[in-house]
């Protein structure tokens, strides 16, 4: 299947299909038009965002389009552009758009002898459309900030973690204790928040804390990794990467390894981050700039789908902000950031202490809104939960994802 010299693409909420031929090396033009309706030009410029720097080489530009379900002027902005540009090499990416855009565009480019095809997002394939319709894989692996990114959001992300032997080793401790240790973790995770407000990173216990025996034990396993230290009844912490492990930090540094070690059986799962930071604002903004953020505790891109992942450590059956509870305000949040990469984003809650799935409603909204909830002793199998949920059996392109 021949590379085209330009591809029309038709602009939509979804950046996907629009994006995955461009970064294909087999199937990239030299310039890429974006067609969009005044609703889509932000989704536009996300796009070029994403597209610029990956393909230096590759030209983009903008076709506006008018009313995106006004047939007769979409017809004719497709014939127009392609009578000003009759000689060029020109294949129309139906994908996008609008049902009425697609359909326009689809029968103006058949009509003028142009070549289209489709984008399977589910399978990760070109399909060309016509009477010799054939198939192709596509091999372009996307980041995880370049999909937050073409999606029209600011992002930044945290360096890679590194965790020593004996963090691990905590670590693996603390989940081989998940049945008896949740309580004390939990009044740790609050002494370790309300350290965050002291420059000194120091925090002082109640008389009844101080006289916790599963609370100094807990406290004693973080204090021999060197993360922080007791003088009587004040805990301070050796710096604030410390703080935050101890505050849940290394909670999402076990889900984001468990994702690394799985990269190995999986050359699908492209990109794992973690402390990925969100902003709504302009995808030529500054992510530090940008408005309403929020952050993401863990992401990964299986075949190009995004998957997200909060952590919690904290006790979810006490009352949130509202009347909700934690619990519940997980799910809110986690519903939130299904929002980010797409339709077919995935997300998951971590729940360490096994309090989300206590509730039947919590339970029932996160199966409606197809949030995975792992929680308490599954942690002990999350690389096992994670590859029957999420990553396919055997890596062949013809494969499709689980569901």
């Amino acid at each position: 299947m021949s590379t085209h010299h330009t591809h029309l693409c038709l602009v939509s909420a979804q950046a996907t299909p629009n994006l995955l031929p461009v970064l294909d090396e087999t199937w990239r033009p030299r310039k890429v038009v974006l067609a969009c309706s005044a609703q889509m030009k932000h989704a536009a410029a996300a796009l070029r965002s994403v597209i610029q720097p990956k393909c230096p080489g590759t030209q983009v530009e903008m076709l506006e389009l008018p009313d995106a379900y006004d047939y007769a002027a979409l017809s004719e902005a497709f014939l127009s552009y392609l009578a000003d540009h009759s000689d060029d090499d020109i294949a129309l990416n139906v994908t996008g758009g609008t049902k009425l855009m697609a359909v326009a565009a689809q029968e103006v480019f058949r009509a003028e002898g142009k070549p289209v095809f489709y984008v399977n997002v589910e399978s990760d394939q070109v399909l060309t459309i016509g009477a010799s319709a054939t198939s192709q894989p596509l091999r372009a692996k996307l980041r995880v900030h370049e999909m937050l990114r073409a999606h029209g959001y600011t992002v930044t992300t945290q360096d890679r973690p590194q965790v020593s032997r004996e963090l691990r080793d905590l670590t693996a401790r603390l989940i081989d204790h998940v049945s008896s240790a949740g309580r004390a973790l939990g009044t740790l995770n609050a002494l370790a928040r309300a350290a965050r407000d002291d420059p000194t990173l120091r925090v002082e216990m109640t008389p009844a804390q101080y006289d916790s025996r599963s609370l100094s034990d807990i406290i004693a396993l973080f204090a021999e990794a060197q993360l922080l230290r007791q003088a009587g009844q004040v805990l301070v912490f050796k710096n604030e990467e410390s703080r935050f492990f101890v505050n849940g930090g290394w909670l999402e540094s076990h889900v984001y390894e468990t994702l690394q070690s799985l990269r190995a059986q999986h050359e699908s799962l492209t990109d794992v981050a973690m402390g990925v930071r969100v902003g709504f604002g302009s995808p030529d903004a500054r992510a530090g700039n940008a408005r309403d953020k929020n952050e993401i505790d863990v992401a990964f891109l299986y075949r190009n789908t995004l998957h997200l992942i909060e952590c919690k450590t904290a006790n979810l059956a006490q009352t949130g902000k509202g009347d909700d509870s934690k619990a519940t305000e997980a799910l809110y949040k986690m519903e939130s950031l299904l929002k980010l990469g797409g339709l077919r984003t995935k997300g998951m809650v971590v729940d360490y202490r096994g309090q989300l799935s206590q509730s039947e409603s919590d339970r029932q909204r996160a199966a409606e809104a197809h949030i995975a909830i792992v929680s308490g002793a599954g942690l002990k199998d999350l690389r096992g939960t994670i590859g029957r949920l999420w990553l396919s059996r055997s890596e062949g392109s013809s494969e499709r994802p689980s569901p």
